[in-house]
């Protein structure tokens, strides 16, 4: 074999290895936008779950007033206790 063909065979080599290396390289980019994708849906999934919290806390602050707490058998202040510790626990969940 002549030495101008050892290097032929060398250049492709090298080429092989290079489409082989971008071919990884585009299927962990792949893997990543898949990725990507996946975790902003869980965002989002995250997010609604959150604004329903907060709904339902808001709901919780707006309980009919006209109703003597006796008759509910409702302890106000432990209830505007708890629902600062979610507004606490929903703030910490959003930063």
């Amino acid at each position: 074999m002549s030495t101008e063909d050892q290097k032929l065979d060398q250049i492709s080599q090298k080429v092989s290895e290079l489409i082989a290396l971008k071919n990884q390289k585009q299927s962990e980019v792949e893997s990543l936008l898949e990725e990507n994708k996946l975790l902003k849906e869980e965002k989002g999934d995250l997010a609604k779950k959150y604004s329903s919290l907060e709904m339902k806390v808001e709901n919780l602050k707006t309980i009919d007033g006209n109703v003597p707490a006796r008759a509910s058998n409702l302890d106000e202040a432990k209830i505007n206790g708890m629902i600062k510790e979610i507004e606490e626990c929903l703030a910490l969940l959003k930063s």
